[in-house]
């Protein structure tokens, strides 16, 4: 199994050269009260060690619902379906949020992306600085629903 893992990196590595650096995936995946939230790697060049919503760049000709599922069970192990597209951004990079309760699964780390992972209350979301960017945002947006 080690050996697999190693291999399916080297091969994900490889891959990353048909990576479209301009359009990413990003989801939240909500269960019940709580969001699951990925904490990113030290490595990582864009906010290491900042918690973040599975997802990450489109390969290829892929659609975004596409990269947002391949990306989630990469980093998760966890299939998700019945994606509900929740904002866009268009700045530097064109990136597409997408919102699930969907999911089947036990959670494994890709631990070369996410260090940890946890399942953090919508209520309590306000006590957590180490946020990117727009996942406090997009949480409290959906808490107003």
């Amino acid at each position: 199994m080690k050996l697999l893992l190693e291999n399916w990196r080297e091969f994900i590595k490889e891959e990353r050269e048909n990576v479209d650096r301009k359009e990413v995936s990003k989801v939240m995946i909500i269960d019940d009260d709580k969001v699951l939230v990925l904490k990113r790697s030290p490595e990582s060049r864009w906010k290491p060690l900042y918690w973040d919503f599975p997802g990450g760049h489109l390969i290829d000709d892929e659609t975004f619902e596409e990269g947002a599922k391949r990306e989630t069970k990469e980093e998760t192990d966890l299939e998700i379906g019945d994606l509900e597209e929740i904002s866009v951004e268009n700045g530097e990079k064109r990136i597409k949020f997408f919102k699930t309760t969907e999911f089947t699964g036990k959670i494994t780390l890709d631990k070369t992306e996410n260090t940890e992972f946890m399942w953090l209350k919508l209520a309590n979301i306000s006590n957590y600085d180490k946020l990117t960017p727009r996942v406090k945002e997009l949480v409290k947006q959906e808490l107003d629903k």
